[in-house]
């Protein structure tokens, strides 16, 4: 309801297991992934603004601005191109960088190839804190909660955000987030 300022979580958490968080390899280096030689390099996107965290959407709708506003002023919106830091500060700062999908196909399918490319090193410049998906839905259908799964465990740190039914209607209040939101933000904050 338009009125309703309530930003709890879909009450089942679309059939996932209640763990807020999902560790993975904390590198590339810490696995041995070969490179796609018929995947397009990731794009590439220049941040001037350098923050605590950026964040950017693996697609398009990906969530990336709403994710980046409940970091407050700790959080810049890169687009959708893999952040490297620009602009003439020397030396320049390695960015930390969250990416965000959603739980629909084509999301689950950036962040395959996504993932596939950041363990195979190939997306330099820039540090991965880790992949957060977003639901899609009120509810998730089995093979897209086994994907989020498998995908958050392929990154540094991987979250998933159950549906928020609020957010269609009010933009998320950062001062009353649900506790698992909190969590997940202040790990991402914190390094590993």
């Amino acid at each position: 309801m338009p009125g309703d300022s309530s930003q709890s979580l879909s009450e089942n958490d679309g059939g996932l297991d209640t763990a807020a968080l999902y560790y993975g390899p904390p590198s590339p280096e810490e696995i041995t992934v070969a490179a796609d030689p018929e995947a397009a390099p990731w794009p590439q996107t220049t941040v001037t603004d350098f923050r605590q965290v950026t964040v950017f959407g693996l697609h398009g709708g990906a969530g990336a601005t709403t994710v980046a506003s409940l970091f407050g002023d700790d959080a810049v919106d890169a687009g959708t191109g893999w952040p490297v830091a620009g602009g003439w500060a020397r030396p320049l700062p390695t960015l930390q960088v969250l990416a965000v999908a959603r739980t629909h196909y084509a999301g689950l399918a950036a962040a395959e190839a996504f993932t596939h490319q950041w363990a195979a090193g190939q997306l330099p410049s820039s540090t991965l804190l880790g992949l957060l998906l977003v639901d899609d839905g009120p509810t998730l259908a089995d093979g897209q909660k086994k994907a989020v799964k498998r995908l958050a465990r392929k990154v540094p740190r991987g979250a998933h955000l159950p549906w928020i039914e609020a957010w269609r209607h009010l933009p998320p209040d950062p001062g009353r987030l649900p506790r698992r939101l909190t969590k997940i933000i202040h790990a991402f904050r914190t390094p590993r």
